[in-house]
């Protein structure tokens, strides 16, 4: 026989840690926005889709031709497209996917499809774009190459990076803030008009 009752919530700090990064990544995911938000959450995608598409098989050619292996240039072609290319597209349509179906959704699976978008997010702007800015100004891994501009752009796009996180996070906190006075206002006026 089933029960009406529900368990309520745990109210330890890694329960309200935890509940807060998923309200967060639900209004970043599907949540309503500006132009600014459309902007801070559609560049950084694009320039991850554009890493994983372009910079991954990248690497792993210069790995299979040049580096590593000193296979031929067919083989890096084989293995940067095959390999690698064709697994990261398929991959990233499978957490496209997923996170369309995490909509408005509850339980530990639905709760770590947003916790991975939100990484993946974070990754993006944190990491991913500063290292493309580095790159873009002469910067390289591989063989070792420093030089103070590129160094330079990579700490700008961090610290761009740091501001739009900062940005989203006290958006998020002003919305939900301004929708929960206005679900006040509609229960005080509902309770006053019964």
């Amino acid at each position: 026989m089933a029960s009406a009752y529900t368990v309520p919530p745990r109210r330890d700090l890694v329960s309200r840690v935890a509940r807060q990064l998923d309200d967060f990544a639900s209004w970043l995911l599907f949540g309503g926005e500006t132009w600014l938000l459309a902007l801070l959450k559609g560049v950084p995608l694009f320039l991850f889709i554009y890493f994983v598409l372009d910079y991954i098989p990248n690497y792993a050619y210069y790995a299979t031709t040049v580096y590593v292996f000193h296979f031929s240039k067919d083989v890096g072609y084989l293995v940067a497209v095959v390999l690698v290319g064709g697994p990261t597209f398929t991959l990233i349509v499978i957490l496209a996917a997923w996170t369309q179906a995490a909509r408005g959704r509850r339980g530990f699976a639905w709760y770590l499809i947003r916790f991975l978008d939100v990484a993946q997010y974070v990754l993006t702007v944190m990491v991913l774009i500063p290292f493309m800015l580095f790159n873009l100004a002469g910067g390289s891994i591989i063989p070792p190459a420093f030089p103070l501009q590129s160094l330079a752009l990579g700490a700008a796009g961090f610290g761009g990076g740091a501001m739009g996180l900062a940005y989203l996070w006290f958006e998020y906190r002003r919305t939900i803030r301004r929708e929960a006075q206005a679900a006040a206002a509609v229960g005080a006026a509902w309770s006053a008009g019964s």
